[in-house]
């Protein structure tokens, strides 16, 4: 019996890919926040448009993009896994920043 993926947008014909909104996780939160995003962009613009969308990196942390943004020294975006990447990078910056004190 197929397992049931109502109210999580998985699955065949449910007219999105990968897991709901809230239910994604680290860089798939990021990619989320990006939806509707059009590239290249500038980091400004980002911030603007997509700016106050939460991105959860855990079930317990999240942010929103214009406040992971801020710190990347990047100004321009190609494409999703651009930034993606950035905004991965600069938490995997400030996460051993914690760990070193």
């Amino acid at each position: 019996m197929p397992r049931t993926t109502e109210n999580t947008g998985e699955g065949r014909g449910s007219g999105h890919r990968g897991p709901a909104k809230g239910f994604a996780f680290g860089v798939a939160s990021v990619t989320q926040a990006l939806h509707g995003a059009s590239f290249p962009i500038s980091k400004e613009d980002l911030i603007r448009e997509h700016g106050k969308e939460r991105v959860h990196w855990t079930k317990d942390s999240s942010a929103s993009l214009g406040d992971l943004l801020e710190d990347v020294e990047q100004d321009e975006f190609l494409s999703v896994a651009d930034v993606a990447s950035a905004v991965s990078e600069r938490h995997r910056e400030e996460a051993g920043d914690e760990t070193e004190e």
